[in-house]
């Protein structure tokens, strides 16, 4: 090619090598996605690197990744010198920002998302103090991965719904109280909803079926025990008319409140009471949850109103009326 030829004497190899590592084109660094605004990479070193054009103009002890900024702001350009060094965070911020918003790609997702269950330990890095970079990385990863979102406080007090998830094949992805009051009732990037603990446990409802148990197949204690059904009717004065059937099964739904089985439930529209097999027990047990739901189906009352506590209360001193009778 035709050009001028220079000759630089008296430089060691290592102030080329030094020159060379402002570059991007020289660093080797691993690029993870590329967007409109610039790249994200693979931060390897023990400082992030921010790149502006391929050229390195600021470093940062606490970014998870490095980034080479392709679409300059007005902001950035003022910020520049003539040596295009120290250039201070809050004259990049917005661009990094935009990079990690753009990014699709499940690697950058996850790599956020893992970052953001050491957010309670205060070792997360800096990038995941961002809000929206937080609820975009969860977006992300609903999109491209079986996951639900847990806080701590619900991964230790909700047992029973992580064990079933992760028998679904679910993967448990820890998140702050901040970031689930964000994604709280979001779409992820394919309009999909966030799938937090509610959510899940709303999907899981409306995919049960009752394994329902013919009283022939009960044992000779549960048939007994069962058999008393008209009997505690009877204590309160008769078996209401809208209850049409009394069921046993060996599942059941979700308790309204909390993330356990419930006992047993009352089905208005198919005005039936639907106990679990584990109630016949004993008597004690059986009694107490048919009572239970007959107050749900005369109160037409959801646990813990005072609709459906006036009705139980009624119905026990009816019943107790009656027994002193």
């Amino acid at each position: 090619m035709n050009g001028t030829d220079f000759i630089l004497k008296g430089i060691k190899d290592n102030d080329i090598e030094l020159a060379k590592d402002f570059f991007l084109k020289f660093s080797n660094e691993n690029e993870l996605e590329n967007t409109q605004y610039g790249a994200v990479l693979d931060n390897k070193k023990n400082v992030s690197r921010i790149y502006i054009n391929g050229l390195r103009v600021a470093e940062e002890e606490n970014f998870l990744f490095s980034y080479n900024i392709t679409s300059i702001t007005t902001k950035i350009k003022k910020s520049l010198n003539r040596e295009r060094t120290n250039v201070g965070r809050s004259a990049y911020t917005d661009r990094v920002k935009s990079i990690l918003l753009e990014c699709k790609e499940t690697q950058v997702a996850e790599r956020l998302v893992e970052d953001l269950q050491k957010f309670e330990l205060g070792e997360a890095h800096d990038e995941l103090s961002w809000n929206d970079v937080s609820t975009h990385a969860c977006k992300l990863l609903n999109a491209k991965n079986k996951v639900i979102f847990l806080t701590p406080l619900e991964l230790s007090e909700s047992q029973t719904m992580v064990d079933r998830a992760k028998r679904d094949g679910f993967k448990i992805i820890t998140i702050p109280e901040n970031v689930k009051s964000k994604i709280r009732g979001l779409k992820d990037i394919y309009g999909n909803d966030i799938r937090d603990l509610e959510e899940y446990t709303s999907q899981w409802n409306e995919s049960f079926e009752f394994k329902f148990v013919h009283e022939n197949s009960l044992s000779k204690k549960e048939k007994e025990i069962f058999s008393k059904k008209d009997e505690i009717f009877k204590l309160i004065g008769g078996k209401p008319l809208k209850i049409k059937k009394v069921l046993i099964s060996e599942t059941m739904r979700l308790k309204t409140q909390g993330y356990n089985e419930a006992c047993g439930i009352w089905e208005e529209s198919e005005n039936r009471i639907i106990i679990k097999r584990d109630q016949l027990k004993d008597l004690t047990s059986f009694a107490g949850t048919l009572l239970h739901e007959t107050a749900h189906a005369l109160s037409d009352a959801s646990d813990i109103t005072i609709e459906f506590e006036n009705e139980l209360t009624y119905l026990l001193g009816k019943l107790t009326n009656n027994m002193l009778k």
